[in-house]
């Protein structure tokens, strides 16, 4: 019969339940629901952690009372043409409606504050994470569709398929230029797909995040998030105490088995 002694059940058993929590995703790794709601994308151009800003350009100013990005970045963002050498008129200019759209959308993305439970991985140049699967609320999806429905573009995933060849997206050899609604067909596709998954439409009924609102109001994305950060943490925390406790379980049969 093997014999453990109890200092080295325990170091078994550490060394067990630190496994289960072995991961690269900062989401699950998180403990409380304030690290997840304090949380910015690892990105070139994030801050650490959000923060106050004394002025945030035009479509970025609703997340100067907390933002993920710079009063610099939100200029920059504004005024270059291809942001981090992204191009959005590939297939001639877009309309100033599906532009200013395209300019909140990134905004939401540098800026945000709130997307720390739908981080995840992602390695690249630019960035070591991305959000997916946000919830966007049909609404803004359907405005942002109207924007830019009648624009074109070549590509339904402007994330990945991109030919970057030359240093900035181009169309792959091959595709031509088409409205976005031969491209996408419906406001749901072009929403969730453009970006990769990044959104999930989801009814206005319900908890669902605004891409755009004013600065003079609350962050009315806050409470959105925050429920989702506590119905993660229950979830995680469950699995995590089921794990740990059924180590335990099997500790305190060891110890009776072996007579300690």
């Amino acid at each position: 019969m093997f014999h453990y002694t109890f200092p080295s059940l325990m170091l078994f058993l550490t060394l067990e339940l630190g496994t289960t929590q072995d991961t690269t995703s900062r989401v699950d790794q998180a403990r409380t629901v304030v690290e997840l709601l304090n949380m910015c994308i690892d990105g070139r151009n994030h801050k650490s952690q959000p923060g106050e800003e004394s002025s945030l350009m035009s479509f970025c100013s609703p997340w100067k009372k907390r933002s993920c990005c710079t009063q610099e970045i939100a200029e920059r963002m504004h005024l270059d043409r291809n942001w981090l050498n992204f191009d959005w008129n590939h297939c001639g200019e877009l309309s100033p409606s599906c532009r200013e759209f395209f300019v909140k959308d990134l905004c939401f993305y540098e800026c945000s504050p709130n997307l720390g439970p739908w981080i995840v991985p992602d390695r690249r140049k630019i960035r070591s994470e991305r959000f997916v699967g946000v919830p966007l609320c049909q609404t803004e999806c359907n405005n942002w569709w109207s924007a830019c429905k009648n624009d074109y573009t070549c590509l339904d995933n402007w994330a990945n398929n991109f030919n970057w060849s030359t240093g900035i997206n181009t169309c792959p050899t091959g595709r031509t230029c088409q409205k976005f609604t031969n491209i996408f067909g419906t406001a749901e596709r072009f929403c969730q797909g453009v970006w990769n998954d990044s959104f999930k439409v989801v009814p206005d009924g319900d908890d669902c995040f605004r891409l755009w609102f004013s600065a003079d109001e609350p962050n009315p994305n806050d409470a959105v998030a925050r429920k989702y950060a506590e119905q993660l943490l229950g979830t995680s925390h469950s699995a995590h105490f089921r794990s740990g406790g059924n180590l335990i379980l099997f500790a305190l049969f060891l110890c009776w088995f072996l007579d300690w």
